[in-house]
C-alpha cells in the first residue's frame, strides 16, 4: 500500500486459524502485524503505540469492552476496528460500541485483504492526521493582541510543531497563518498541546478557514507521493 509509512495492525485473538488468515492478509499488503492474545494486553499495546487497524476476535473475553474503551481512549480513538465474529446476532451491539467492519469467522486471507482494501480511505485519513512531515516554513501566531513569527518544523493533517522566540502557554488557543510550499495560504485556529524548555511547542489544529482543508489535503497527498518515490523498493 503506497503510503507515507507502513500500516500497522494488531490482532486480538488466541485462535490459530484467525491468526493465520489475518497474518497472511496483512503481509500480502506489505503491512506490519502484531498478535496479542488477551483484551488486557491489547489495551496495553494500544496505550503504548499508534496503530492503524485492530482485528478483534469477539470470542476473546472482554472483546466488546476493548472496542468501547479504545473508542473512548486518546491515542487510538480513531483506529479502524475490524470485529471478527461467529454469531451475526451480536452485530448491532458490536457496531454500536464502535467497530467499523464485521468479518464472519472462519476468516480467510482473501476476506482480510478485501476488508483492508475497502477501509484504505479511513486508514489513510487517520495516518494523515498524525503522520508529521518535516518542514521549515514561517508561521504567524496570534494570541489575543500578541503576535509573533515562528518556524514550522513539521506538519500533519491534525497538527504541527513550531519553534518560537516567546514561549507559548500550554492549552492556549491561537490563530495562525502560513504559506505552503506550493503557494497555498493556510489560516487556522489551533490549541497548544505541549511545550518544552527549548522553545518548541505542539499545536493541534481545530479549524481551517476557507479552503484551508482542501489545500492541506492536496499538500499532504503531494508529499506522500514524493516520499513514496524516494522510498527504497521492497525486497
Amino acid at each position: 500500500m503506497n503510503q507515507q509509512s507502513v500500516l500497522e495492525f494488531v490482532l486480538v485473538s488466541s485462535d490459530y486459524a484467525t491468526m493465520q488468515a489475518v497474518s497472511k492478509g496483512v503481509k500480502k499488503l506489505g503491512a506490519r502485524f502484531v498478535l496479542v492474545p488477551t483484551a488486557h494486553e491489547a489495551r496495553e499495546c494500544l496505550n503504548r503505540r499508534k496503530i492503524d487497524g485492530v482485528f478483534v476476535d469477539m470470542e476473546v473475553p472482554g472483546a466488546l469492552g476493548l472496542i468501547e474503551s479504545t473508542r473512548k481512549g486518546t491515542s487510538n480513538s480513531k483506529v479502524v476496528i475490524f470485529a471478527c465474529l461467529v454469531n451475526a446476532k451480536e452485530s448491532s451491539q458490536i457496531l454500536a460500541v464502535g467497530a467499523n467492519f464485521l468479518l464472519r469467522k472462519p476468516l480467510t486471507e482473501e476476506g482480510v485483504v478485501m476488508h483492508i482494501t475497502i477501509s484504505k480511505e479511513l486508514l489513510v485519513r487517520e495516518q494523515r492526521r498524525y503522520f508529521r512531515h518535516p518542514v521549515n516554513l514561517p508561521v504567524i501566531l496570534k494570541e489575543g493582541n500578541a503576535e509573533q513569527q515562528a518556524r514550522l518544523t513539521n506538519l500533519s493533517g491534525g497538527g504541527m510543531a513550531v519553534r518560537t522566540v516567546k514561549p507559548l502557554k500550554h492549552g492556549a488557543v491561537l490563530d495562525l497563518a502560513f504559506e505552503l510550499s506550493m503557494g497555498a495560504r493556510i489560516s487556522a485556529r489551533g490549541q497548544v498541546a505541549w511545550v518544552n524548555s527549548e522553545g518548541m511547542a505542539g499545536i493541534l489544529l481545530q479549524t481551517l478557514r476557507g479552503k484551508g482543508s482542501e489545500h492541506l489535503d492536496a499538500w499532504l497527498a503531494a508529499r506522500e507521493q514524493l516520499d513514496s518515490k524516494k522510498a527504497p523498493p521492497e525486497a
